[in-house]
């Protein structure tokens, strides 16, 4: 064997999977593949290819980011949607892997194969072994068969893991395995907000982590510090005035509606920038502004009244005007978010941003414009004179700089 193609799912399961196949195999060259169309949403693939780059990176190993594919994995996968896990759905997602893996590395003169997926402990190394030999068998290349488990394999990657500060992501990817974990409740982790990047979002940790790689191929130190908050999602709203909807959106952390209310208004508050509208029941209130738009938080919330955000002149400024409202939400105390220091703690200068956005992009920053930063000041931040600080959870209170 002279080269070798690791299959790879993952950062975490590649993190000590990788140094033990260069520990086994000094002799053989040896690249990866992150290939993994079972992986929902598109930002979850994403998240998990920027660790993966992180950890080759870290070993000197090349790495193939493969297209994300998700239509073919559910075709592959269709009418196995209720197999358990581990069951005849997991042989097929296997296989469909590892045949990409085998055929890509064929093409490009690999004699041999295998896959981190082994280091799973929620994987079966036999039935990987099956598969793998069975494809090898099909496009002429070897399968080498390493049960990254053996040997304390499972505590030494939650090590090396931990000290690499890698994602650690709490499902498989597939949504159907996750629906029956979750008995039908709702799913969280495949929800995507598009070019949002809320505080405590799977894209919020994405926008820091690829600015942590791009710093870290520039050697500059990195260091991310991990916190809790309450975190709050919109689930769905509804504002009407006599009947007809109009457009709003919702101040973040307004708690939720029982069920449809149908009130008036009782007060009306010039506030300034804008005007507040208070209704007769629960507490609910309107804010009118100039023109429609996401407020973020200057300071925490502490009184979480539901208060709806719409555009002046949608709304008669009449006490007999009905309003009617609904809005479903949900506190999660387990949100988290961090910030990503860059250089040294004690450095003489400091650069903030932020990485969260409100829900509709706005507020936030471009990616490209701190890696520019970042390249620009790399000699300072090496020298120890500047460091930059990358903050979570800026735009609902600027938790990250409260931490």
């Amino acid at each position: 064997m002279e080269k070798l193609l690791v299959h790879i799912c993952c950062g975490v399961d590649a993190v000590y999977s990788l140094r033990k196949l260069k520990e086994t195999f000094p002799d053989v060259h040896i690249e990866g593949y992150f290939y993994d169309p079972n992986i929902h949403p598109e930002e979850e693939y994403l998240l998990r290819w920027v660790e993966t780059e992180r950890v080759c990176n870290q070993l000197g190993i090349p790495c193939h980011l493969a297209e994300y594919n998700l239509d073919r994995w559910l075709k592959a996968t269709k009418g196995l949607e209720n197999e358990p896990e581990r069951g005849s759905r997991c042989a097929v997602c296997h296989d469909l892997r590892l045949e990409e893996t085998a055929k890509f590395g064929k093409e490009r003169g690999f004699d041999a194969f295998t896959t981190v997926l082994t280091a799973s402990p929620k994987k079966d190394f036999q039935i990987l072994k099956q598969v793998g030999e069975a494809v090898g068998k099909k496009y002429g290349i070897q399968f080498v068969a390493v049960d990254f488990k053996k040997g304390g394999g499972v505590e030494k990657m939650n090590k090396l893991s931990k000290e690499s500060q890698l994602y650690h992501q709490n499902y498989c990817g597939c949504m159907y395995a996750l629906f029956q974990q979750r008995g039908g409740e709702f799913v969280p982790e495949l929800v995507s907000f598009g070019k949002g990047r809320p505080a405590g979002s799977r894209e919020e940790l994405l926008f820091t982590k690829r600015i942590r790689l791009y710093a870290e191929g520039l050697g500059l130190p990195c260091v991310e510090e991990e916190f809790s908050f309450v975190g709050w999602r919109l689930i769905s709203s509804v504002l009407m005035v006599n009947k007809q909807p109009i457009p709003h959106t919702v101040l973040y952390f307004s708690k939720g509606i029982r069920g449809r209310l149908n009130g008036k208004i009782q007060k009306i508050e010039d506030k300034g920038d804008y005007i507040q509208l208070v209704l007769n029941k629960q507490n609910v209130k309107v804010w009118l502004f100039d023109q429609l738009k996401e407020i973020p938080l200057k300071e925490p919330r502490v009184f979480t009244d539901p208060i709806f955000i719409t555009e002046k002149g949608y709304i008669p400024l009449d006490r007999e005007t009905k309003i009617q409202a609904e809005l479903k939400v949900s506190f999660d105390e387990n949100t988290k978010s961090q910030n990503l220091l860059i250089g040294n703690l004690d450095a003489e200068y400091t650069l903030k941003f932020h990485s969260d956005t409100l829900l509709d992009g706005s507020g936030g920053y471009q990616l490209n414009d701190i890696l520019s930063v970042i390249e620009k000041n790399k000699e300072k931040i090496k020298s120890g004179k500047l460091n930059i600080k990358v903050l979570g959870a800026y735009l609902i209170g600027k938790l990250g700089e409260r931490v």
